[in-house]
């Protein structure tokens, strides 16, 4: 049994596909979030072998290594939510997300396991995902020969109520104009709501006095004060806001450069301000480098490495859902073997959504989060996949489902399997702010006789039931993602639903560690 740990573990897909091997032995895990950790400590029979770390920076791998006496298997899936090009067009340019790829590869470079298995999206193959260059590493970027191009992110306009966005970034006074991140937050939501009345109405009913509480609080404690937060403090309760709203638009903008300064400082970024003459626009001139390059030469002297996307349908599990996997092992345990990439078997046979789920479509859902346990309902047939699921399992555990509003009721019965919003009478879209932004898997019924696309939160996307009128259940997403119906999930509903959907399928799991399997049996 090689020993493994398992970083970034959720609920435990990944781990519990390679235990499903009996090659692997999990002996310690790393997971933030505390329903995610509940669920995996609950779903181990062997969890007080089992070292849990609740934050991996910081972690001392070195120590951990030699207190459970060595550590033969590294794998998980670094969250990639944070690269630079999936943030700019947000609040923020970087996330901690950026550094946990570089956390997952301390750790392989610290314990310098015979092998590692990381796991992403498949996009992260693509060179448009970027580390930005930092203080925090530069010198070992720089003698991994990784090649850098120079990039410009706007930060604001120049100037906003004649005050020189450029002069209080580069003299760093922007504390004496900045607002509570609290006031930001409430006024930029209030902009957003500006063109719909309804919404605006609401939120000002709940929040406006909030405002006018935080606006008072900033002219309390800071010396210069803006127009548009008095007009917003004496107005808000009035119908006349409305005409004021799209000023906030500037003093937004000039607030957010603050918050782009300290982002860039908190997590190192070296870079310049610049003023561009054209545009008027303040830039941050930074230089970045592929994510895959780093990946890639980070521990190339140590590792043969490979890496590429596969497919969870070549696994047997009943969804499309394409990853980035990265291979890797010790050239003292490779010698002169080639390391491959799983590849698509040449006989595929697809698992559809009725195969996995229709066997529970007279079993009794719930909308409250319960620990109590569904009878099975008689089935004449069961599918194949749907037997190995019920495995080990005589009650049906999380077969909750989403509350659902009168219009989301009648969203469902409009639509037919393969639709979505899209296919929506016009007046079922009116409470949409853009309809036409929404994406085509929101409100998606599935097709029964086709696998599921990418299983997410399905709670948020509203996923629906092939043939009956609500939104599919936690355990049916779960089956989806090929859990058994043994494995019980913890927390809050919508946690659940996320636990269900950031998880990696672990019969896909199972399948890559039978496939790294090969190169390192002795």
């Amino acid at each position: 049994m090689y020993k493994t740990m398992d970083l970034f573990a959720g609920a435990g897909g990944l781990s519990y596909g390679f235990e499903m091997t009996n090659k692997f032995q999990i002996v310690a895990v790393a997971e933030k979030n505390e329903n995610a950790r509940k669920t995996y400590q609950s779903n181990h029979k062997k969890k007080d072998e089992i070292e849990i770390i609740k934050d991996v920076i910081g972690c001392n791998f070195t120590k951990l290594n030699k207190e459970i006496g060595g550590i033969d298997i590294i794998i998980g899936g670094p969250p990639c939510q944070g690269f630079s090009n999936a943030n700019r067009q947000k609040n923020h340019i970087i996330s901690m997300n950026n550094s946990l790829v570089k956390e997952y590869f301390r750790a392989v470079m610290e314990i310098k396991p015979k092998a590692f298995v990381m796991e992403n999206v498949s996009m992260l193959a693509s060179e448009t995902h970027r580390f930005y260059d930092s203080r925090i590493d530069h010198e070992i970027v720089m003698k991994l020969g990784i090649e850098m191009q120079e990039e410009e992110l706007v930060i604001a306009k120049g100037a906003y109520d004649n005050l020189r966005v450029l002069d209080i970034l580069q003299k760093n006074s922007y504390k004496e104009y900045e607002v509570s991140s609290e006031l930001f937050q409430l006024l930029n939501v209030l902009y957003k709501n500006r063109n719909n009345d309804d919404k605006l109405k609401k939120y000002i009913e709940k929040n406006g006095k909030k405002i006018v509480k935080e606006i008072s609080r900033h002219k309390e404690t800071k010396e210069n004060d803006f127009s548009i937060l008095n007009v917003i403090e004496n107005h808000i309760f009035e119908d006349s806001i409305t005409d004021v709203l799209e000023q906030l638009s500037g003093f937004l903008n000039f607030q957010k450069a603050f918050i782009l300064k300290k982002e860039l400082d908190d997590n190192q970024i070296l870079y310049e301000f610049e003023e561009k003459t054209r545009t008027g626009n303040v830039v941050a001139k930074v230089h970045s480098y592929p994510v895959i390059q780093y990946v890639k030469k980070i521990v190339e002297e140590d590792y043969k490495q490979c890496s590429g996307v596969v497919n969870s349908l070549w696994y047997g599990v009943p969804q499309d859902r394409k990853r980035y996997v990265v291979f890797g092992v010790r050239k003292d345990i490779l010698g002169e073997q080639e390391l491959k990439m799983p590849s698509k078997p040449e006989e595929l046979q697809t698992i559809s959504v009725n195969n996995a789920i229709i066997d529970l479509i007279d079993c009794q859902t719930t909308e409250n989060v319960s620990t109590d346990a569904i009878p099975y309902a008689d089935t004449e047939q069961l599918s194949q996949y749907a037997q190995k699921m019920r495995e080990g399992s005589k009650v049906l555990y999380n077969h909750v489902i989403t509350k659902s509003s009168k219009d989301a009721k009648e969203r469902f019965a409009q639509l037919k399997e393969g639709q979505n919003f899209h296919d929506l009478d016009e007046k079922l879209k009116s409470n949409y702010a853009d309809p036409k932004r929404t994406q085509n898997s929101i409100y998606l019924r599935l097709r029964g006789n086709e696998p599921s696309g990418t299983v997410i939160n399905v709670r948020k996307s509203m996923w629906i039931h092939p043939r009956l009128d609500r939104a599919i259940s936690v355990r049916e997403a779960a089956r989806l993602q090929s859990f058994p119906d043994k494995f019980i999930f913890e927390g809050s509903k919508d946690s659940q639903y996320q636990q269900v959907g950031n998880a990696v399928p672990p019969l896909m799991a199972q399948g890559l560690a039978e496939w790294l399997y090969k190169y390192i049996q002795e």
